[in-house]
């Protein structure tokens, strides 16, 4: 028993030992598993986030990653050496950096300015020595104090103190000093080449050197410099009378508004906050520059094999300033760029302005031409409205008239009711004692029929009646109930069934209102002569309302008759009928009708018979 359970202790144990040794491989294999992925690491001195780096960093990873199936991974690191340049820092960083990055595949490395490249290659052991590396917006002159290593090219900008003053006396011509503000010569990492040319160049012009002057000092010398002096700003952020940092950005401004004569720089974010002009360097151009190079690296070309080249400066000008100091523009460089520049607008668009009164002159006469055209057009607008009005109106009286008997039969029943009643009311009269009950329900009968009477010639007038066009807001289901009303005696002559659905809503529609009724009776008429054609046992014409496209009514007529057959595209031509005795003007006048109300009209051949559609649009302020 005893060595039963010892064995089987020292299977589970082998068991543990195999199955942790088996995840240990696994996990191994997966964390150092290569990916194909690619990935570039940015190394620069300061933080990317300066305008003038953001839209450097900004195009280099939009033109690394142009027509790449899988994105380049872009890491940036902020070295931040204008402000931590002890010794101990630099070994430290180089100690995180390596840390950081250890599991991370890096296929080569973008270094910005000469600055941080001297701290990669000199400063600390190679961090990624068989990387390639690629530098960018470095200093010519430093660049060309560095043994590059076989694995280390790029491209580097002209920094010549000698470009200062020839911008300055480029744009000022009578220029003779040259005034230097900013650190002393130790704190100025990025300008190591300056004292150099300092020194040549004080040959040609005179130097005025006011670096590392305390700030008090420096408000009352600026402000009292020679008429034909030009300050040339490098870099100020420390104080040395109060031994403590101060803003670069805001010395630069503070001095720009007390000094007594203009200012350059060699910074370009500082162009538009104080200096005249600022000899830059196109940071989307570079960008993209320095992204073809490293992609051409990652697909494979051997950085050894790549020269380094060199790009010129572009003079920055700021016109403000140039204003201020009365500089003539005749002496600004060629290829020099002008911000915040408003030029006058006949100088901006001279060509535009004279193109723009020439098409106005045009368009001028054709107005004149089209609100002659527009009068005359108005006119026989006019002229047709009326004669529309006429021809409505004869078609309403040959209407009338051929339904004249029904409208008297339908007259002779509330007279006559009316007549009997009369004859009732005085025999009641005559008992003794009145039958007064009866004679007031009389009354009431007699009122009613009268009534009838009374909207039977209303509507008979209505329809007769010989106007000009009164277009007005109405209620179509209103017009609708009283033409069905007008025409209910002529439906039961003919033995037809007249029904309505109309939207539980009212629709306001503007229009004239005895021209709507005549489109309505038209169509009803003429569905009953459908009805009365086929002489079918189903004899039924309904009436529907919707609401179409939240600002329109759409009034549907389907009758049960014979239906418009091949004819649906012909039934609204004038003068075309199928009716023997027909003229051909009804449906014609309905659709001028209709159209002359900003509707539309249409037929369809039904299942049971004949369907007219129309349209017409909402009033405004039904929608």
């Amino acid at each position: 028993m005893f060595k039963k359970t010892v064995g089987q202790y020292a299977v589970r144990q082998y068991s543990i030992w195999i199955a942790m040794l088996y995840c240990f491989c696994c996990f191994s294999t997966a964390f150092a598993a290569p990916t194909s992925q690619q990935s570039v690491l940015v190394l620069s001195p300061d933080m990317i986030n300066v305008p003038y780096l953001y839209d450097f960093s900004s195009a280099f990873k939009a033109q690394i990653n142009k027509g790449r199936l899988e994105p380049v991974i872009v890491y940036t690191e902020n070295l931040d050496l204008s402000h931590f340049y002890q010794s101990d820092y630099k070994t430290r960083l180089g100690q995180w950096l390596k840390e950081k990055y250890r599991y991370k595949k890096i296929d080569a490395v973008v270094v910005i300015g000469h600055t941080a490249l001297n701290y990669l290659l000199n400063d600390e052991k190679p961090i990624w020595p068989n990387v390639p590396v690629l530098f960018t917006l470095a200093s010519d002159v430093e660049i060309e104090k560095i043994h590059l290593p076989a694995n280390v090219s790029g491209k580097t900008i002209r920094a010549d103190f000698a470009d200062i003053v020839s911008l300055a006396k480029s744009v000022l011509p009578s220029t003779q000093h040259i005034v230097l503000v900013g650190n002393v010569p130790s704190l100025d990492i990025y300008r190591t080449y300056l004292p150099a040319q300092i020194t040549r160049m004080a040959r040609q012009i005179d130097i005025i050197d006011l670096r590392g002057k305390p700030i008090e000092e420096l408000r009352q010398l600026v402000s009292a410099l020679p008429k034909d002096s030009v300050i040339y700003f490098t870099m100020l952020t420390y104080d040395s009378n109060q031994q403590k940092n101060i803003a670069h950005a805001e010395a630069l401004e503070e001095i720009a508004r007390i000094a007594n004569r203009p200012i350059l720089t060699d910074d370009p974010t500082t162009i538009g906050h104080g200096p005249l002009g600022v000899t830059s360097f196109d940071p989307i151009k570079e960008g993209k520059d320095t992204a073809q190079l490293v992609s051409n690296v990652l697909n494979g070309a051997d950085v050894s094999h790549i020269r380094v080249s060199n790009s010129r400066y572009t003079p920055l000008l700021d016109w403000r300033q140039l204003e201020r100091w009365g500089v003539d523009k005749k002496n600004l460089p060629p290829e020099s760029e002008l911000r915040f520049y408003t030029p006058p607008v006949w100088e901006l668009y001279r060509w535009q302005i004279l193109t723009t009164v020439g098409v106005i002159t045009i368009l001028f006469g054709l107005l004149i031409a089209l609100l002659i055209e527009r009068q005359r057009r108005a006119k026989a607008v006019e002229e047709s409205r009326q004669r529309l009005a006429q021809v409505a109106h004869m078609n309403r009286k040959i209407t009338a008239s051929i339904y004249s008997e029904m409208i008297a039969h339908e007259l002779i029943q509330p007279l006559a009711a009316i007549l009997s009643n009369v004859e009732a009311a005085q025999i009641f009269l005559q008992v003794d004692p009145p039958s007064l009950d009866l004679v007031r329900q009389i009354l009431v009968n007699i009122q009613r029929d009268d009534l009838r009477a009374s909207d039977l010639i209303k509507s008979m007038r209505g329809l007769l009646k010989k106007s000009e066009s009164e277009v007005g807001n109405i209620d179509i289901h209103q017009v609708i109930k009283n033409v069905l009303n007008f025409l209910a005696g002529e439906a039961k002559i003919r033995n037809v069934q007249l029904s309505e659905v109309l939207a539980p809503r009212a629709f306001m529609v503007s229009a004239d209102t005895a021209q709507l009724q005549q489109v309505i009776v038209n169509l009803l008429l003429n569905g009953m002569d459908a009805i009365d054609e086929k002489g079918g046992v189903l004899r039924r014409i309904s009436i529907h309302t919707t609401l179409s496209d939240k600002s329109a009514v759409l009034v549907c007529i389907a009758d049960t008759g014979t239906g418009f057959d091949d004819n649906v595209e012909r039934v609204f031509d004038s003068f075309f009928t199928t009716k023997p005795e027909g003229l051909g003007l009804g449906l014609s006048i309905t659709d001028a009708i209709v159209q002359a109300h900003g509707g539309q009209i249409w037929v369809e051949n039904g299942m049971e018979g004949g369907i007219v559609y129309f349209k017409l649009p909402l009033s405004q302020n039904e929608m």
